[in-house]
């Protein structure tokens, strides 16, 4: 069976969801000024880069790339591992309480990361794709750029929102 197409959705609604956490946001407002600047930042860029990844992956395994499908499967260890630790109070830790709506995203991306292990280790297993190179357009690297500095932006932002409370 061909389970790209719930692999896709669950990688869009984890990047999604991942998004509306970004500190200094709608969602997360805890204080982080105690944390180490380079470790916040360290954090922030491990965040955005994830949901970046997350949403490139959806290419990749549209185009039935294997490497995409293998990448998939750490991007949802990764979410279970960063929800489940934020939820069990390990890192990282802030004086000020976690708000209901940032526990019930927080919750909602560890549900979803479950099936998406599960489902892109059942894809990988029964890879039937190619393994062709798949070659970029002249768009795409715009578009790579454009992320990347989206993404530092996201970075600066997040990092000086959690060191200032908001």
């Amino acid at each position: 069976m061909n389970y790209s197409k719930i692999i896709y959705l669950l990688l869009f609604v984890s990047a999604i969801n991942l998004t509306l956490m970004v500190p200094g946001g709608f969602i997360e407002s805890r204080d982080f000024s105690h944390i180490s600047p380079v470790v916040l930042g360290s954090f922030n860029v491990f965040l955005t880069t994830l949901g970046m990844l997350s949403l490139f992956l959806i290419y990749f395994i549209y185009k039935k790339q294997k490497w995409a499908f293998i990448t998939a499967f750490f991007c949802g260890l990764s979410y279970f591992v960063v929800y489940t630790i934020d939820l069990a109070k390990i890192f990282p830790q802030s004086p000020t309480r976690m708000p209901t709506a940032l526990f019930l995203l927080e919750s909602l991306g560890t549900l979803l990361s479950i099936p998406l292990i599960y489902y892109t280790v059942k894809e990988a297993k029964e890879f039937s794709g190619s393994n062709n190179k798949v070659l970029f357009s002249k768009s795409m690297y715009w578009i790579i750029g454009i992320a990347i500095c989206i993404g530092l932006g996201i970075i600066i932002f997040a990092t000086k929102a959690a060191m200032t409370g908001k």
